[in-house]
Formats: structure tokens, C-alpha cells, sequence
């Protein structure tokens, strides 16, 4: 695996509210940082074309005590993990990194994503009529090197991201999907001098 990032000043949660620091964004711009939808779809709409993915990895991996306590779990249990590029004809728009832990998965679900894993987690997801909501929002900056170096920009570039928990049960403790996805915004699509950070 060879996402990590350094983040810079702080996540700002959505939950509390900070419109001061978007007043810089264009409206499309905080419809992508803060959309409680599919990406995937906003991405498509915003750009009249699909999205396309190209995996930087896939595999399984154990969830570090960051990623166990932001998905209120505990560490070290077996989870998919998956980084990809968000590309439209070509062109890379958002890096994508998410964690599942296996217990927080229905198993039918799990097969169709190891099947389709060359797609979009929001199509798999819509595809399959799985239907879910995001907590735990925030916005930041980070500095994130194989990014940048993907990008082919300064690999200390500030770059705009979020994360957030995605998630759907059928009651406490029954998961359809519970997953801990970061999303790393490319330059062209949102830039960091448009951030007012606190």
C-alpha cells in the first residue's frame, strides 16, 4: 500500500459547520466536498462522461488503531483495502483510498466488489440497489506524495481532501457495508489557495 498523507492544520468537520473556509469554492466545487451522494455520479454529471478506475492497489490489510478508532472498531481486524485513481477519458480527477473491515461487509457484496474491481465503489454499490449514508465528514489539506507524483505536480503540493465513514445496516451491528474512505482531490477539480483554512 502506498497511500499515506501528512495533513496540514486539522480535519474540519462538515457536522459543525465551517462555511468560512469555502467561501472561496465555486458552488460544484463544495457540491464535491460535502455531497452525501455517490461521487462517482457527481463526477460524471459535472464532467458528461464516465468515470473510470485504475487500481493502485487491492488486497487485504489489518486496520490500524487510526482506522479502527475513526470506524469505531477494533484494531487489528482483517479488512479490504483498495486505492485507485477516479479518471475521466484519461485524466486523473480523484484519489480514492478505502478500508472494509470483513466483519462490516455482506458477503454477497464483498464477491461483487473482488469481482468488479475495476469500478467505481459508488457503481458497484448503486448497481447492486445498495443504498447507503456518510458520517463523520471533514474537509482538510494534506500533503499526500504519490498523489502529487501521480499527478505529476511538486510532491509538497497542498491537495484538498476528505473523508468519511460510508455505511449501511440492517440494526446495530448487522453491516451491509461499513467502510472508512479518503478521497484526495486533484488541482484542476479543487484547489487548496481556495481553502481558507483556520
Amino acid at each position: 500500500m502506498n497511500f499515506s498523507y501528512t495533513l496540514k492544520g486539522g480535519w474540519l468537520s462538515a457536522e459543525k459547520g465551517f462555511c468560512s473556509e469555502l467561501n472561496g469554492l465555486l458552488p460544484h466545487q463544495k457540491l464535491l466536498l460535502l455531497s452525501d451522494g455517490s461521487l462517482t455520479l457527481e463526477l460524471e454529471l459535472l464532467w458528461r462522461s464516465i468515470v473510470e478506475v485504475e487500481v493502485k492497489f487491492k488486497g487485504t490489510t489489518t486496520l490500524s488503531k487510526e482506522a479502527a478508532d475513526y470506524l469505531e472498531e477494533a484494531p487489528d481486524k482483517e479488512a479490504m483495502e483498495r486505492e485507485v485513481w477516479l479518471t475521466i477519458e484519461g485524466k486523473r480527477l480523484v484519489y480514492a483510498h478505502s478500508i472494509i473491515p470483513l466483519h462490516c461487509i455482506e458477503s454477497g457484496l464483498k464477491e461483487a466488489l473482488e469481482a468488479h474491481s475495476n469500478e467505481p465503489l459508488g457503481r458497484v454499490l448503486n448497481t447492486r440497489k445498495v443504498f447507503f449514508s456518510k458520517k463523520k465528514l471533514e474537509v482538510g489539506v494534506v500533503i499526500c506524495h504519490s498523489a502529487s507524483l501521480d499527478l505529476g505536480i511538486d510532491e509538497d503540493s497542498p491537495l484538498i481532501a476528505r473523508r468519511y465513514m460510508l455505511y449501511n445496516s440492517e440494526g446495530p451491528g448487522k453491516w451491509i457495508i461499513k467502510a472508512a474512505v479518503t478521497e484526495v482531490f486533484s488541482p484542476e477539480i479543487i484547489s487548496s489557495r481556495y481553502f481558507k483554512q483556520r
